[in-house]
C-alpha cells in the first residue's frame, strides 16, 4: 500500500494537475505552419504567417515553461498551441487566395499580349515589301521575335509563380507588339510612295 502511495504522489509531482504535455498538438500546430509555408504564404500572406510563427513561439515557450515546473497546468499552453494552429491555417488560406488572384491577373495580361503578337504577326505577314522597305520589315520581324521571347518569358513566369514578373514581361510584349503594328503602317506607307514614284508621270497626272 505504501509503495501505491508513493507511485501515485510521484506521479502527481510529474504530471502536476495539467495531465500530460501536449507536444502532439503543438506538433500539428507546426506542421500547419509548414503547410502554410509550402503553399506560398512567405510570399503571399507574410503577415498572416508572422502572426501565425508568432502565436507558435508563445505556445512552445509557454509549454517549455510549465515542463519546468513542479506542479504543470497546460490549460494555457493548449489555449496558445489551438490559437497558432488556426492561425497558421489562415495563413494558409489567405496565401491560396491571393496567389489565385495574382495568378489570374497575369494570365489576363499574357492573354491580352498573345492577342495583340496575333495582331502584329497578321499584319506583318500581310504587309507589302519590296525595294526600299525590306529592311523596315525585317527590323520588325526581329522586334516580333523579341515580343514573343517577352511572352514566352511570361508564361514562364506564371509556372514558377513569379506573378509580377509574368505581368511586367507580357506588358513589355504587348508595347513591342503596338510598336510593330505602327512600325508596319509605316512600311506600308513606304512602300506605297516608293510605288507612287515609280508610275509614269503620265499616270500620276
Amino acid at each position: 500500500m505504501k509503495i501505491s502511495v508513493i507511485a501515485i504522489f510521484s506521479m502527481a509531482l510529474f504530471f502536476g494537475c495539467g495531465g500530460e504535455p501536449p507536444t502532439g498538438d503543438l506538433e500539428a500546430a507546426n506542421k500547419a505552419l509548414q503547410d502554410a509555408r509550402d503553399v506560398g504564404a512567405e510570399k503571399f500572406a507574410s503577415s498572416e504567417l508572422n502572426a501565425a510563427q508568432s502565436a507558435y513561439d508563445a505556445a512552445q515557450t509557454e509549454l517549455n515553461t510549465q515542463k519546468e515546473k513542479l506542479f504543470k497546468d497546460f490549460a494555457k499552453t493548449k489555449s496558445l498551441i489551438a490559437d497558432a494552429k488556426s492561425k497558421a491555417e489562415r495563413a494558409k488560406s489567405a496565401a491560396e487566395s491571393a496567389k489565385a488572384q495574382a495568378k489570374s491577373a497575369a494570365e489576363s495580361v499574357i492573354s491580352a499580349a498573345a492577342a495583340a503578337l496575333e495582331r502584329a504577326q497578321a499584319g506583318l505577314d500581310g504587309a507589302p515589301s519590296g525595294k526600299g522597305n525590306e529592311g523596315d520589315i525585317e527590323q520588325l520581324r526581329a522586334e516580333l521575335g523579341s515580343a514573343n521571347a517577352d511572352l514566352s518569358a511570361a508564361r514562364s513566369s506564371v509556372a514558377s509563380e513569379s506573378f509580377d514578373a509574368a505581368k511586367s514581361s507580357a506588358a513589355e510584349a504587348t508595347k513591342k507588339a503596338a510598336a510593330i503594328e505602327e512600325g508596319v503602317a509605316a512600311a506600308a506607307q513606304k512602300y506605297a510612295d516608293m510605288v507612287e514614284k515609280m508610275r509614269p508621270w503620265y499616270e500620276r497626272m
